[in-house]
């Protein structure tokens, strides 16, 4: 991790909120949702879906292989942080390792990594992104994207100063079923005074954003974890 990311860490304010799915009961399932069936559970694209194939999906029971690959897709642009200087690139980079390095902690997965640019398709819907990570021989595709924003009343107070919250929005598609198993929404606040050596206070504010949001990645990540050492494996 670079210097420059620790720097940012320490003008961040304690406070997070993080919401992620649970594992379903398994008195949940009715007794035939044991049962194995050669149709896919989602027919062609565009088609609406019969009851008893919405019944077929409700009692699906996921199980993930022992160990799984698991193909990255950020939904966000924040191609802007690279105009400022090269230290948004390092800290970006810095922040996809660390998250990186996170998934990887978890003994369910072999490989985490961003899904491949040129395998991303133009219609980002859920067909065309399970067919790439399909490609890509990934078992499971967490995508993710990140928002943030700033309370502008604290520019009057101190024109040197910001607060704000960002928040990270995971989903997690399992590309043998395509089926939606795990969600998670995690919402880190800050505040930000500009520093020396900073070009302008819209510098401040993406480099506080972007500590934020490496925050927020992290507990998506840790989340994740949890929740894959909750789900069966296949036979």
């Amino acid at each position: 991790m670079t210097k420059y990311f620790i720097i940012i860490i320490a003008i961040l304010v304690s406070g997070c909120t993080s919401v992620a799915t649970t594992q379903r009961p398994n008195d949940y399932y009715s007794p035939a949702s044991n049962e194995v069936s050669d149709e896919p559970l989602f027919g062609s694209v565009g088609a609406a879906l019969a009851d008893k194939d919405i019944e077929r999906i409700l009692n699906y029971r996921l199980a993930l292989p022992a160990q799984n690959r698991i193909a990255i897709l950020r939904l966000s642009d924040d191609s802007y942080w690279r105009y400022y200087s090269n230290d948004f690139t390092q800290l970006n980079h810095s922040i996809a390792a660390d998250f990186v390095g996170q998934l990887k902690q978890s003994p369910r997965v072999y490989d985490a990594s961003f899904l491949p640019s040129l395998l991303v398709p133009e219609q980002r819907t859920v067909p065309f992104l399970r067919e790439a990570a399909a490609r890509y021989q990934a078992d499971l595709l967490l995508a993710y994207r990140s928002t943030c924003r700033t309370f502008e009343k604290y520019k009057f107070i101190d024109p040197n100063e910001t607060k704000a919250y960002c928040t990270v929005e995971a989903v997690l598609l399992d590309v043998r079923s395509g089926i939606v198993p795990f969600t998670v929404v995690s919402t880190n606040e800050f505040a930000a005074r500009k520093q020396e050596g900073d070009i302008n206070f819209n510098e401040t504010i993406k480099k506080a954003e972007m500590a934020a949001v490496a925050k927020s990645l992290k507990e998506a990540a840790s989340q994740l974890n949890a929740f894959l050492m909750t789900i069966g494996t296949l036979q």
